[in-house]
């Protein structure tokens, strides 16, 4: 049972340090340098992984996406730091 629950808290590390990289890209790809493009940054990718949850917020709620990436992005860090290890 022990280890069964080391692993699911492992797995629950990995994906959450996962989805807050995509997290970190998202809030602070307007200001790193690169293409004026968007299409040609990573802008796209960190979509695809943060859209499925940030968008239906923003209906819900009114939000800028930004602005709930960012409070997204903490939430996974207390939920991080929140974890046991």
């Amino acid at each position: 049972m022990q280890f069964t629950i080391q692993l699911i808290v492992v797995l629950g590390r990995i994906v959450l340090s996962f989805y807050a990289f995509w997290l970190v890209w998202r809030v602070l790809l307007p200001w790193l340098p690169g293409p004026a493009d968007a299409d040609e940054r990573i802008a796209p990718y960190a979509r695809y992984f943060t859209d499925p949850v940030l968008v239906p917020v923003h209906r819900v709620t009114g939000l800028p996406v930004r602005g709930l990436a960012t409070i997204s992005l903490v939430a996974v860090a207390a939920a991080l730091a929140a974890l046991p290890s």
